[in-house]
């Protein structure tokens, strides 16, 4: 896990630098991070996205699953995705990561809890040569929304 940042891209040498480099893109603090993993148990996706609409489906490159990220699905009829290629190399292949931001509650002055999720990141690496990027991040406006967490 180390993450190159001499060059003109973040390089990550191992999927699990998604989560730090996320905490560095984010406007808001990342709380929580999931790295999705296929039950097929691939590590590796294709992605579509729409970061205007806030809707991102991962496709498994082995066993060929999709999956709407979070609450994607609600918004996929008004997106208009876009196929994920490196901006390096090309390739179609990426680790996928998810980081949260989440609302603060205060609790007796004292106490502050982080519950549900107010901002999402889709973070990705290309599998081929490590580039690390943020494709997409939107708002969520409602709650309860903490089943969003492991909808990764």
């Amino acid at each position: 896990m180390t993450i190159d940042t001499t060059g003109q891209w973040w390089i990550g040498s191992d999927r699990a630098d998604i989560a730090e480099y996320l905490s560095q893109f984010a406007e808001y603090q990342v709380r929580e991070y999931r790295a999705p993993v296929c039950p097929c148990s691939s590590e590796t996706f294709q992605l579509d996205y729409d970061a205007e609409e806030g809707c991102a489906r991962r496709r498994c490159t082995e066993c060929k699953a999709e999956h709407f990220i979070c609450d994607s699905a609600e918004y996929a009829s008004e997106a208009h995705l876009t196929r994920l290629s490196c901006v390096e190399c090309g390739s179609e292949r990426a680790n996928v990561g998810v980081g949260f931001a989440l609302r603060e509650e205060r609790r007796f002055v004292v106490f502050r809890v982080f519950s549900e999720p107010k901002w999402i990141y889709v973070g990705v690496r290309c599998a081929d040569c490590g580039v690390l990027g943020c494709v997409a991040d939107w708002k969520i406006d409602y709650e309860p929304a903490a089943h969003l967490l492991n909808q990764a």
